[in-house]
């Protein structure tokens, strides 16, 4: 089973772009950013993360390179609604999300580099 295959709307990478989000948020509300700032710079690099990835030859159907921004956004949201709306800021957490994210993102990425693109 290839895990890593990317789908035409959904797959195992849409959880590293939540988790992203999710870190996006936490690291602008850490640094102070208001909500709206935090999410126009979230939703900026979550952009160009997509755009990097093209650059590198990763090739998306253009649904799935929109959904992995929206599902970004919803990760950020989320992280949003965590730390703007209910508790202070957990370290423990946040760097437990940043951690998670790291080793989904470098498994997938050296699972690209011994198969290529699917």
């Amino acid at each position: 089973m290839d895990i890593w295959k990317h789908g035409k709307y959904l797959d195992l990478w849409s959880l590293v772009h939540f988790l992203s989000g999710f870190v996006l948020c936490g690291l602008f509300y850490w640094l102070e950013f208001s909500f709206i700032w935090a999410l126009i710079y979230s939703t900026i690099l979550l952009s160009l993360w997509e755009v990097l990835e093209f650059v590198i030859k990763i090739i998306e159907p253009s649904v799935n390179v929109t959904i992995d921004i929206i599902v970004g956004l919803l990760g950020f949201f989320s992280a949003a609604w965590l730390y703007f709306l209910r508790i202070e800021f957990d370290v423990s957490l946040y760097f437990t999300v940043v951690g998670v994210t790291f080793i989904l993102t470098l498994w997938g990425f050296l699972d690209f580099l011994k198969k290529g693109y699917r």
